[in-house]
């Protein structure tokens, strides 16, 4: 008893000597302030499945666009691929990318609307696709020939015509959903909060649903960042399957500097992991603020 005494004690002298956590209003929210947006990321996928691991690399920029109102309550962002992908460390034989992939690299750059929460709900971008195929579908056609090239024209121009295939597309983009998950948000005095959370786990299946605890942590961490998590288990009662992601969020802005997000399929011997690391140097500047917890 008294080790857990002391131990308490030790961890209560060492949150008082980091800074709390800057939180709007008396609602302890995490605010969604992307108007410093302009971001590169270096982002990894890690595939496990049994013995098999392919990981996966390419970095992405970020960047919010000004909006034609004064509004709020969402925002435009731009994100743009700026490398190529590689796998298992390799680059990509362009000729061997699946129709997916290839019909997904037109997408880019692509526009999305982000709510005030932080969460993609919508793309506008659409206009643009259009001119996007056709000025690239002879440099297709020259990949791809016969039934491969007409498969992809159909999954792309159902997509230009349809916001909703669309929509249902990009839905599976693991960074586009592990960045914009919705975590600028109201916590309660305990610093979390219950929520539903699905996530495309597993390519052309329908998603899963997770219930999970949303955490953030009241006092900066030892790299004076915001640290939010989220840990949960899937609704289905007939299969086994875990998430867990963690943000670390500049104080300053509340932007995302890096994040783990990692997805555990238990019963189909399947790990999912990816990280997202800020690669432009975002100084973290302290300041005496009056917080709410205060």
């Amino acid at each position: 008893m008294n080790d857990s005494n002391n131990n308490n004690e030790a961890q209560k002298d060492n949150n008082e000597k980091k800074q709390q956590v800057r939180f709007i209003s008396q609602d302890y929210i995490l605010p969604f302030r992307p108007f410093e947006l302009n971001h590169q990321y270096a982002v990894t996928y890690t595939i496990e499945k049994g013995d098999t691991i392919q990981v996966l690399e390419q970095n992405f920029s970020i960047r919010r666009l000004r909006p034609d109102t004064s509004q709020s309550d969402y925002h435009f962002i731009q994100i743009d691929k700026i490398s190529d992908l590689l796998i298992n460390g390799e680059p990509v034989d362009k000729r061997a990318y699946t129709v997916a992939e290839k019909t997904a690299a037109l997408l880019y750059p692509l526009r999305v609307v982000v709510n005030e929460y932080g969460k993609w709900i919508d793309i506008s971008s659409y206009h643009k696709l259009k001119d996007r195929w056709e000025k690239q579908r002879e440099d297709i056609r020259e990949m791809f020939s016969g039934k491969t090239f007409d498969l992809i024209t159909k999954n792309i121009e159902n997509a230009i015509n349809d916001n909703a295939v669309l929509v249902k597309l990009l839905s599976g983009n693991w960074f586009l959903r592990a960045y914009f998950n919705g975590i600028h948000r109201a916590y309660t005095r305990s610093f979390e909060r219950e929520r539903k959370l699905f996530f495309p786990a597993i390519a052309g299946a329908e998603e899963l649903e997770f219930s999970i605890v949303q955490k953030v942590n009241p006092y900066l961490n030892d790299d004076n960042l915001i640290e939010v998590t989220q840990t949960g288990e899937t609704e289905n009662e007939n299969l086994e399957e875990q998430y867990f992601a963690q943000y670390c969020l500049n104080p300053n802005n509340y932007l995302i500097e890096n994040l783990i997000l990692e997805c555990n399929l238990v019963d189909m011997n399947r790990r999912i992991n990816v990280q997202v690391r800020n690669l432009n140097e975002s100084p973290i500047i302290m300041d005496s603020g009056i917080s709410v917890l205060v």
